[in-house]
């Protein structure tokens, strides 16, 4: 058996890639099992979700951004809202709002909403598991305008390699 220390477990659901770390309580130690199949029929997909539901008290999901589904949040975004991550990603992980304002002043309106649907649609999808936090954040007091977006400081590596291609373009044609 392959005991190692808890690094944190990882799900990524393509074609189905499956790798959880299992904690053994009377050992103190944690199992790492990694799973793969390719094109898994529905009776599979059951299966494995039966497992994981018994063993839910040991089985943990990995919830950080990865380049993958950071890649994959972006792609699924509306226009707008990519408007947001490809600038906070030209800016280091922050735009102001008035970097994303039109040239009267509009044009936040709507913005946010794709960022918090893209995250459900996402878990819907199967693109990332249920639990992942959102990445983009407003910046502001919490009522009123948006001062702005960052990205979580957690999810900004992911977001920086996943989507490097976005800095090496000009423009808004990413």
């Amino acid at each position: 058996m392959n005991v190692e220390q808890d690094e944190g477990p990882t799900v990524t659901v393509g074609s189905l890639f499956l790798t959880t770390f299992i904690h053994v309580p009377y050992e103190g130690a944690v199992i790492r099992i990694t799973v793969c199949v390719e094109n898994p029929t529905s009776e599979v997909l059951a299966d494995l979700d039966a497992f994981l539901t018994k063993h839910a008290a040991v089985v943990q999901t990995d919830t950080t951004w990865t380049p993958a589904r950071a890649r994959d949040y972006y792609e699924e975004l509306p226009a707008r809202a990519k408007t947001i991550v490809r600038e906070a990603l030209r800016r280091g992980g922050r735009v102001p709002a008035d970097a994303l304002r039109t040239d009267d002043g509009k044009g936040l309106n709507g913005h946010a909403n794709g960022l918090k649907t893209t995250l459900t649609k996402g878990v819907e999808k199967q693109l990332w598991p249920h639990g992942m936090q959102q990445p983009i954040l407003g910046i502001g007091p919490g009522y009123g305008k948006v001062q702005g977006y960052r990205i979580r400081d957690e999810a900004l590596p992911a977001f920086c390699e996943g989507l490097a291609h976005l800095l090496d373009q000009q423009g808004d044609g990413a």
